[in-house]
């Protein structure tokens, strides 16, 4: 694990002042300077992805622009740009997966433009699931995959997610590497019983239990207060209470782990150019963990007046992730992420919910049961996101076709937003000029502010090996300095050419702004989340020719294990709003043969 400590070497360079070795340059100022007017004109395109089908599932082919009509938060919005994904072919045939490339046909597909190519993650959930389950879902997958690399300029990847994303097979469009990660994954055992209440055990200590009589005002409260009754049977239920309550206490906290490094992980999914699509793979998230035993509690014993107050809803509302699951939602429909999710356990879904309602439910999962609840979340988390929710099965073809129907078959609408990064939900409503056609599509956006881009870009340095770096950033890698108890000081210098920064001349100084962002992975793909420092930077106007050959460093001490980690470093120019993203790799401890200088590289 690492963790940024990101302040500069000297506290005085809050304001970092370009020294330069080179005399000053006299210049003769002007009688007059003429005023220097600057702006920077930013565009905030909202992309939105629509499938239209008849009333039969059919793909409605061949609409315009003029056909669509779209509204954000109620008014309407001009599209600017329009995209329909014109298949050279019919859909895919689905194919058995694991064997080499298919040939490719005579005539080549025509390659969708940057921003409209394919990104597939197959995300295994591997808590609360069986090896039957897991696996059989897997083969599932395992199809789709295969199917979607047949699909021009596709790249897929496997991760499997427990409290923590780790990356199985990063992206690739080689069938074999993903099948291969297929492999070894089917052969890691499943964490059936994680982040799970024994509801078993639980319920049979309850029936065992009889009900005792009712208390009078002297009885009692197990938060706090003294049981004053004798009853045996009383003081058994209440104890029973205090067991549902810590078992669902410890369930939250590790579906809330999940969660956060699921956000994390679509955060840097975001960052990626173009459509990105995610498999989940499992059984659901429980959002209301100790639901369905707390009721049973009250039904039970609730009469009896054992705990004051007590109220089950209101229980099962305290311990409710419904916040943690919406800002994934959120944060996947910011990133043009789309979820696709494969019900691991087989069964009968339960009736699918509209469109709004799958958006607009406050508490998904809440007064169901704890698998209809986890089968409700991933209902939510597709439909939210303009997905499906599919059942994993022994016959997976049609389906499949179905679905490999949306990669081929789709529009692309995208328009200005009105105001660019004020952190808002914003609703979104697509409808189409033409009788009887159904539309699917993600329903709500966050307007993400300009550091929460910046942020995202550069987890998915940390991830993905994306980036550009048209500022010119280096990133050098001093010796690390052991502090004892495994743990090392890591220099880093981050320089930027001073001629790539936009200075505007204040008084007798030019003076710019930088922000940089700083994150780290090591090996166990444990994640320290990007950290930001902001820095001024003011040139005497006597220096300024002088300066803009010359380049700004900054020197950051990072707090690291030994091993091998990985940083990635995002440096923004505030004024003209260009950034840049690199990535170094280096061994921390007894290694020191790695290259200490490394530059950014090209998506």
């Amino acid at each position: 694990m690492s963790r940024l400590i990101a302040l500069v070497r000297h506290p005085a360079a809050a304001v970092a002042v370009i020294a330069l070795a080179l005399g000053a340059l006299a210049q003769d100022k002007p009688a007059e300077q003429k005023r220097l007017f600057f702006e920077t004109v930013q565009v905030n395109l909202i992309s939105v992805e629509v499938f239209v089908t008849d009333r039969a599932g059919n793909p409605v082919t061949g609409l315009q622009r003029e056909d669509f009509e779209v509204f954000e938060d109620g008014r309407p919005v001009k599209v600017t740009n329009f995209f329909a994904a014109d298949p050279s072919a019919p859909a895919p045939i689905p194919v058995a997966v694991a064997g080499p490339r298919a040939e490719p046909a005579s005539e080549e597909p025509k390659l969708p433009p940057v921003e409209q190519r394919l990104s597939v993650v197959l995300l295994v959930d591997n808590s609360g699931i069986t090896e039957a389950e897991r696996n059989l879902a897997l083969r599932n997958a395992r199809e789709m995959l295969a199917n979607c690399l047949r699909l021009p300029h596709t790249q897929a990847m496997v991760v499997m997610l427990d409290v923590r994303a780790h990356v199985r097979q990063t992206f690739t469009s080689e069938p074999q590497l993903l099948s291969a990660a297929l492999d070894k994954l089917e052969r890691e055992p499943a964490d059936r019983t994680a982040g799970a209440i024994n509801t078993s055990m639980v319920e049979r200590a309850m029936s065992r239990i009889s009900v005792p009589s009712q208390f009078s005002d002297q009885g009692t409260s197990s938060r706090g207060g003294r049981i004053e009754s004798r009853d045996f049977e009383a003081q058994e239920a209440l104890s029973l209470l205090q067991t549902i309550r810590s078992a669902a206490a410890e369930a939250r906290e590790r579906t809330r782990a999940t969660l956060v490094s699921t956000i994390d992980f679509i955060g840097s999914l975001a960052g990626l150019p173009g459509r990105k699509v995610v498999f989940y793979v499992g059984n659901g998230l429980s959002l209301n963990p100790g639901e369905s035993l707390f009721m049973k509690w009250e039904s039970r014993f609730g009469q009896a007046g054992l705990e004051r107050g007590f109220s089950a809803p209101l229980e099962a509302r305290g311990l409710s992730l419904s916040s943690d699951f919406r800002n994934l939602v959120a944060r996947a429909n910011a990133g043009r992420v789309t979820f696709y999710a494969i019900d691991a356990s087989g069964g009968v879904a339960p009736s699918a919910p509209s469109a709004e309602q799958a958006v607009l439910d406050p508490e998904p999962g809440i007064n169901t049961s704890e698998t209809m609840g986890k089968q409700h979340s991933m209902q939510h988390l597709a439909f939210a996101t303009g997905g499906e929710a599919i059942a994993a099965t022994p016959d997976p073809s049609a389906m499949f076709t179905r679905l490999l129907r949306d990669f081929d078959t789709y529009y692309s609408l995208a328009y200005p937003a009105p105001r660019i990064g004020d952190g808002k939900d914003h609703s979104i409503t697509v409808k189409v000029r033409r009788d009887g056609a159904v539309v699917r599509y993600r329903r709500h956006y966050l307007d993400k502010t300009a550091d929460d881009r910046v942020v995202e870009r550069n987890l998915s340095a940390l991830l993905h090996d994306s980036g550009s770096n048209s500022l010119d950033v280096e990133v050098t890698v001093g010796t690390p300095v052991s502090r004892g108890g495994g743990a090392f000081s890591v220099p880093l210098l981050v320089s930027v050419p001073v001629g790539k920064l936009v200075l505007l001349p204040e008084g007798d100084a030019h003076r710019g702004s930088v922000s940089i962002f700083l994150a780290a992975k090591d090996l166990d793909d444990r994640i320290t989340p990007p950290v930001k420092r902001h820095f001024s930077l003011s040139i005497p106007n006597s220096s300024l020719v002088a300066a803009l050959g010359q380049t700004g460093s900054y020197t950051f001490e990072l707090v690291m294990a030994g091993g091998p980690q990985t940083v990635a470093v995002s440096v923004r120019d505030d004024l003209a709003q260009t950034e840049s993203t690199v990535t170094a790799r280096f061994w921390v401890g007894e290694r020191t043969d790695q290259p200490k200088t490394i530059q950014g590289r090209l998506m």
